[in-house]
Order: structure tokens, then sequence, then C-alpha cells
């Protein structure tokens, strides 16, 4: 008997063709007085120094999210999704959004919520919003 009753397909969000893959979380920022997320993503350049922040996203019109470090990801991965190779998904059907329609009571049904998951290789970051994210290139 399986435990996931619904099975999670994982497609890559066409909105990050062409962005660098392999990069790692550098920071998370909420605003919460403007309901925006923000996600820095970068490279490492040397072990004595923060990593390179090459781009950020930033999701507005946020419902929640939730973030895992890397051993934990694992667990939230179907077999056929560990070979995708971007960074930014959309995942459908999502677990996630049906725990949170099931803990608003259904109060956003009529919303068209979507899950954004971004993976890294330090961590995982699961993102329901009703807007695709933002993404801002940063200056070298």
């Amino acid at each position: 008997m399986e435990l996931n009753a619904i099975r999670q397909v994982a497609v890559p969000w066409a909105g990050a063709r062409g962005l660098t893959t392999g990069l790692m979380l550098t920071a998370l920022y909420q605003d919460v007085w403007n309901g925006n997320l923000v996600l820095s993503m970068g490279i490492p350049t040397d072990i004595d120094s923060p990593p390179q922040v090459l781009y950020q996203l930033v999701f507005e019109h946020l419902y929640g999210y939730r973030v895992l470090e890397g051993a934990d990801v694992l667990e939230l991965m179907d077999d056929d999704e560990e070979d995708i190779d971007s960074q930014i998904q959309l995942i459908t059907p999502s677990r996630f959004l049906t725990w949170f329609h099931q803990e608003t009571h259904g109060t956003h049904l009529d919303e068209d919520i979507q899950h954004y998951r971004i993976s890294s290789w330090d961590f995982c970051v699961d993102v329901l919003t009703a807007q695709p994210p933002e993404i801002n290139l940063q200056q070298e």
C-alpha cells in the first residue's frame, strides 16, 4: 500500500529556461508586510567567501512556503523526479497544495494557486503562489 495517494509530477518551469543550474540557495527573505518571498541563488567562488548571487526569484501573492534541507528532499521526490535538470519546477498535482486547502478549509479553492519547487544541492523550497516568480538577474 502506497502512503502517498497523490502521485506528484514535476515539470520544468518554462520561465527558468536558460538559467544556470546547479546553484545553491544563498538567502531567503520574506517581506511579511508586502507578502513577498525572495530567494537568492548563487554559486560558490571559494571556501572563504560567500557565494556569488547570480539571480533572485521574487514570489508575490504568496500563500505559503516550506524549506527543507537537502537530506530531507529525497523523501519529497518521486522516483522519476530525480532526473529533472531544471532547478525550478511546477508540481502537479501537489500534496502540499492539497494540505494547504485542507488547513484553510477550502477558503482558496477558487484561486489559481501553483506549487513551485526550487531545488538546489543544499535546500528545497516549495512555494504556493498565484503568480509566477519574477527573475532578477544580478550584476556581476
